[in-house]
């Protein structure tokens, strides 16, 4: 695709004689727009922080639009970007269906879509000029994994396994994968899931309440498959108040397995309350989208065959007791309320 407004084709940098100039020889002066879901997960702050650092460095002048988890808003945010004549706009959309509208209206200005973290929805057809996002139906499955073999240490029996599966916001596509990649694991190892909860929003009210409930209906329940460590603070006071809060090795232990490696699932791996988290890796793709942005900028494109192509999933280790106090990269270590 040529982006006939905000970018210079293949042809006519050559034409311009300046092929051989490196790439950011050619983007100085660019204007970039990032528009979020909000700020109210640290994810989405160390993202915006890891994306603004790189613009930075690159000479950019950076733009941020806050949708705070409301997609008519994010619609409205990139509009106001493309009004304000940004040359390539960066997204972590709200909502996987309706970010296309915004695509499309970029692109109808000739300008430049980068996807961040969450991935459109599977039907769209105005697609991202480049994506760059973690595969969360591994990050889910590696955690639920890697607690299997915490129950198998424990000695404790698949068909004794009793599931409570928490899961995020079904308008992001990450949190109906992660639900993919728990219930697959949980089939695979012959676990009974009891009760499901959805929290809309990724809310901690709903995490809180449909926690509640589900452990005062059914008192089996020995594991929580958690869709983020963002949820746990509700269910961890849920498992607080039926006194079923203990470190692993403790009677009672309730094993968890979660996502994103939050500065709370830092902390509760430590103290062993919380058995397995899978990184997010925020620093990795935002490396990867600005790489990209920078790339479009200076007249590429992107297929499955490029390097990096046009779709990019990231993997991310999964943290446990073992590797908490020495794995590098960490963005929930580096974010970490308490660091000074």
């Amino acid at each position: 695709m040529g982006f006939k407004m905000k970018m210079l084709s293949s042809a006519a940098i050559l034409a311009a004689g300046i092929a051989t100039l490196p790439i950011e020889a050619m983007a100085k002066d660019m204007t970039i727009g990032f528009s979020s879901v909000g700020r109210f997960s640290l994810a989405f702050i160390a993202g915006e922080t890891y994306l603004g650092r790189f613009a930075e460095e690159r000479g950019w002048k950076y733009l941020s639009a806050i949708a705070e988890n409301d997609a008519a808003k994010q619609s409205q945010d990139i509009d106001n970007l493309i009004a304000r004549g940004v040359d390539a706009v960066i997204v972590m959309a709200v909502d996987s269906k309706a970010i296309e509208s915004s695509v499309r209206a970029a692109h109808s200005e000739g300008i430049p879509v980068i996807g961040y973290m969450r991935p459109q929805d599977p039907g769209s057809t105005h697609l991202y000029d480049g994506f760059a996002g973690q595969d969360t139906v591994a990050q889910a499955y590696d955690a639920a994994i890697e607690m299997s073999k915490m129950l198998d240490e424990d000695s404790v029996a698949a068909s004794d396994v009793k599931v409570l599966h928490v899961i995020g916001d079904p308008k992001d596509e990450n949190a109906l994968k992660r639900a993919e990649g728990f219930k697959k694991a949980a089939e695979e190892k012959g676990w009974e899931i009891v009760s499901e909860i959805i929290c809309d929003g990724w809310s901690l009210d709903m995490a809180l309440t449909g926690a509640t409930n589900a452990l005062e209906s059914d008192s089996s329940i020995n594991a929580v498959l958690l869709a983020s460590d963002y949820l746990w603070p509700g269910v961890r006071t849920a498992l607080q108040n039926r006194d079923k809060l203990h470190k692993r090795g403790e009677e009672g232990h309730v094993y968890i397995a979660s996502q994103d490696v939050f500065p709370v699932a830092v902390d509760s791996i430590k103290e062993g309350y919380m058995d397995t988290s899978t990184l997010l890796d925020m620093y990795g793709m935002a490396v990867t989208a600005m790489d990209m942005t920078e790339r479009l900028l200076a007249g590429e494109e992107f297929s499955e065959t490029t390097t990096p192509k046009k779709v990019n999933w990231m993997s991310g280790v999964t943290i446990t007791a073992d590797n908490v106090e020495t794995q590098e990269g960490l963005w929930g270590a580096e974010f970490h309320p308490d660091k000074k």
